[in-house]
Formats: C-alpha cells, sequence, structure tokens
C-alpha cells in the first residue's frame, strides 16, 4: 500500500513531555488549527491554557498511527490511511 503524495495538511504531536495532560496526534493545515482541535477534542482550554505540540513529518506520523496499539483491532491498515488522509484527532488516549 502507499500512500498518496499529495499532502494537504501537516502533523502535530501532543506530548505530556512537552506540557500537554494528554498524548494526541492530530492532523491539521495549522499549528494554531491543531491546538484548537486539542482543546476542542481532547482536553480541556481552562486547565491547559498554554500547551504545545511539535510538528511532525509525514513519515514518523503515518508510522506513529499505523504501528500504534489497536488492542480491538478495530480499524484495518486501509482505514488507517483513509483517516490519515483527513484533519482532525488521529491518535489519543481512550480511558
Amino acid at each position: 500500500m502507499k500512500m498518496t503524495t499529495e499532502i494537504t495538511h501537516r502533523y502535530f504531536e501532543f506530548n505530556p513531555k512537552n506540557g500537554a495532560d494528554y498524548y494526541a496526534l492530530i492532523s491539521a493545515n495549522t499549528k494554531e488549527e491543531a491546538i484548537n482541535m486539542y482543546y476542542d477534542n481532547v482536553s480541556d482550554r481552562d486547565m491547559e491554557p498554554d500547551v504545545d505540540c511539535l510538528e511532525l513529518s509525514s513519515p514518523e506520523a503515518w508510522d506513529k498511527l499505523k504501528n500504534c496499539d489497536d488492542s480491538e483491532a478495530e480499524l484495518s491498515i486501509e482505514e488507517k490511511l483513509e483517516e490519515f488522509e483527513s484533519n482532525g484527532v488521529l491518535l489519543w488516549p481512550r480511558f
């Protein structure tokens, strides 16, 4: 399976090591958009007023997504690829 060569967004990793309350991998067009998605979907802005994230290359982000521990085996590799190529939260803690 091969990823498409046209990448229309970027990948951002939120990590407790960098001040985030929870881990998340988010695809977005801008860092600001990723931070807003993080607050809307993963954590509360009131709790984390100054969260930061690290931008990952497309191959780094893909490796994290395809190798994540999907203990319930919910997504096939094709479904993960489809998710990877869209904007939104890709990985986050599922408690």
